[in-house]
């Protein structure tokens, strides 16, 4: 069986789906399928990694956050008929493009609706929408997605619901980041509240901010990312005399660390732009309790179980965020059942568990 992946950007550089895509694309080779990957690449480069290939093309142009690329055409079509499936992960308008000029299985991995763009959007839907009807599968990563996708509501009886995953073997993996080492004199018997992300608008970190008026006193907020929001989160913080209790470290190059020191991970996200929140599996990992939002449609609330792996408080709302930081601190039986299912829920997560559900997939397509 061989499988061509239509992605956006060569993982594991770029985000949360790059890194799902690297775990998924390593196991299904493990697993004996020949999955390859075509994506955009600033350094216009045909590679591999240890157990699958990449066709990296030169991006030309965006369009609304939409990469163009001609090489990523001429590639399609010069080895697209080598392969027996097209795994195309949206929302990418080229390769929802490519996929109507294939006779081949399609299956296509839904990451998100378009939220933002709607101008663009206005003008894509056509494309989307017959891209969408032609594919034998949809994959969804959750059941709250599925539901709520306005743009799925025509074709929801062929999607199916896989979540998406990561490989304990990177993980595991040791490391040190630059970031982490300057902020070891900060810590002491600190707890940590931790959020990772990019520093923009839909990911609510402005409210996070806030909430750091009313944690308890022994505790503080670490927001690790980097992003356009990134002065005006530390401006926030002066404003609100919040230095000693709130910290914008900028982007790290590695969040292990981080994530084995703090108590409490936080993705505080105000929109459905947050689709899924792979971030909190790798929180799951560490066995990590969580906090999340409760944003109608977003995957956060089928990651993070309300009340056995974590809470679930009020989008943009800092004194909901501080009740439930402070609720967890402040128990320790609490926290140590959030802590240990948090650690069991992670194997729901586990690559090898995501990745046989897309190989069963895979088979189902075949035999259509």
């Amino acid at each position: 069986m061989k499988v061509i992946h239509l992605g956006k950007f060569c993982p594991p550089n770029e985000g949360g789906i790059e890194l799902f895509s690297y775990d998924l694309l390593e196991y299904l080779n493990f697993k004996g399928i020949k999955a390859d990957l075509l994506c955009f690449d600033y350094n216009n480069k045909n590679s591999n990694y240890r157990l699958f290939d990449y066709y990296g093309c030169k991006m030309n142009i965006k369009l609304n956050s939409a990469p163009i690329s001609y090489n990523y055409l001429k590639n399609f079509f010069k080895i697209a008929e080598e392969y027996d499936i097209i795994h195309s992960h949206v929302p990418n308008p080229l390769a929802d493009f490519l996929s109507l000029f294939t006779n081949k299985k399609l299956i296509i991995h839904w990451h998100s609706d378009i939220v933002k763009q709607k101008i663009f959007y206005k003008f894509y839907k056509p494309l989307q929408q017959k891209a969408i009807k032609k594919a034998n599968k949809i994959i969804c990563a959750s059941p709250q997605y599925l539901e709520s996708s306005l743009q799925l509501k025509e074709v929801q009886k062929k999607a199916v619901i896989i979540p998406l995953g990561l490989g304990i073997k990177r993980l595991k993996a040791d490391s040190t980041d630059k970031a982490f080492n300057k902020i070891s004199n900060i810590v002491k018997d600190k707890k940590i509240i931790l959020a990772l992300g990019r520093l923009v608008e839909y990911k609510g970190f402005e409210y996070l901010v806030e909430a750091g008026k009313y944690i308890r006193e022994d505790a503080i907020i670490f927001i690790a990312g980097g992003g356009p929001l990134y002065n005006k989160l530390i401006d926030k913080v002066k404003s609100l005399n919040l230095e000693k209790k709130v910290y914008i470290l900028g982007r790290v190059d590695n969040i292990k660390p981080f994530m084995e020191l703090c108590d409490i991970f936080c993705l505080p996200s105000i929109t459905k732009n947050e689709a899924f929140g792979l971030v909190l599996v790798e929180a799951l990992y560490f066995g990590k309790p969580l906090v999340t939002t409760d944003v109608e449609g977003s995957g956060m609330s089928y990651v993070n179980q309300n009340g056995v792996t974590g809470l679930v408080v009020p989008p943009r709302d800092p004194k909901s965020l501080s009740n439930a930081f402070n609720t967890i601190l402040s128990d320790k039986e609490l926290y140590e059942k959030f802590s240990k299912n948090a650690y069991e829920r992670f194997k729901e997560f586990e690559i090898s568990n995501i990745g046989d559900k897309v190989i069963n997939l895979y088979k189902e397509v075949l035999n259509c």
